[in-house]
């Protein structure tokens, strides 16, 4: 890519001209084209504008200048951070780094101070995820074609959170069992209909008078319906299903790709169809405990001795 031109600096960052910069303009500045150019997620620029108000906060007014932000200024704000988890101090970085790769590209700052920092190691942790038999059990535990459409999508489909409660009719072709889904970034993905959410589907639709538009869940008076209510729902299914494991919703889409993969996709398709850019991304959500393994092998028997070990 060739380096942008001033009346395309000008005109990508608005109100912000080239050399040394505020750190509120730059800030303000870098949000603007994350939404712009970038167009990132609302929920995206939202988590984005929280840890750049952290960093603020913690530096008040004694720092207004973002050439002033070096490497031991960045590690006083890290050791303000000691009671938040790992998981947030990693994000923070990787949100001001962020913001120093635009300043960067577009002459605001010579370097990224946030590469000359360590940060905390990332500790892989292996999700649970609902075994066929539970999975049954929720899908019984749940009441009416909403509670049953919302976990089969999440555990069928594969959607997110976000995106289940952002589904319209409109993207959803019940005749071709696809759904169109608006991820990440706002990018576009087909995801499959099973038949048991398929049923749902039509059954949900029925009810609420065959819409063609609007919200698939729905919430009182016809709104969108809230994620406090599916959480809710998560929790209602959990205990009428007895089951004592901290499932999340996140719980039943990890359930959703080791499916797909169980049924002989392989893990490029599991990946277009959970939205993710990295493949690295969807090898951690295929990671299997070793109480899984323990489980899918127990029916194994070798019978390389064929009796003769036993003599």
């Amino acid at each position: 890519m060739r380096p942008p031109t001033q009346t395309q600096i000008h005109t990508q960052t608005p109100g912000v001209t080239q050399g040394s910069l505020s750190l509120h303009a730059a800030v303000s500045a870098y949000l603007d084209y994350l939404n712009s150019v970038s167009r990132r997620s609302p929920a995206t620029i939202s988590a984005y504008r929280a840890d750049l108000r952290r960093l603020t906060a913690h530096l008040d007014e004694d720092i207004e200048d973002l050439e002033a932000l070096t490497p031991p200024v960045i590690e006083c704000w890290m050791a303000s951070m000691r009671d938040l988890s790992d998981a947030t101090v990693r994000r923070s970085l990787t949100t001001l780094s962020g913001l120093f790769r635009w300043a960067v590209r577009f002459g605001y700052s010579a370097t990224n101070p946030v590469d000359l920092i360590d940060r905390p190691k990332k500790k892989r942790r292996i999700e649970p995820c609902p075994t066929k038999d539970e999975m049954a059990a929720l899908l019984r535990a749940a009441r009416g074609h909403d509670e049953r459409a919302a976990l089969l999508a999440l555990a069928t489909s594969g959607l997110r959170r976000s995106e289940l409660l952002s589904l319209k009719w409109e993207d959803v072709d019940l005749q071709n069992r696809r759904m169109r889904i608006r991820g990440k970034g706002d990018k576009d993905r087909e995801v499959l209909i099973f038949e048991d959410l398929l049923a749902e589907l039509y059954a949900l639709r029925a009810e609420h008078e065959l819409p063609q538009s609007g919200p698939v869940l729905r919430g009182r008076q016809g709104r969108p319906l809230q994620m406090s209510t599916l959480n809710r729902w998560l929790q209602c299914w959990l205990r009428r299903a007895d089951i004592k494991a901290h499932y999340t919703l996140h719980s039943l889409r990890r359930f959703a790709a080791k499916s797909w993969l169980d049924l002989g996709h392989n893990i490029r398709q599991v990946q277009l169809l959970l939205g993710h850019e990295s493949l690295e991304t969807t090898i951690l959500y295929l990671n299997y405990s070793f109480e899984e393994i323990q489980r899918t092998s127990a029916g194994i028997s070798f019978t390389l001795c064929a009796g003769e070990c036993l003599q």
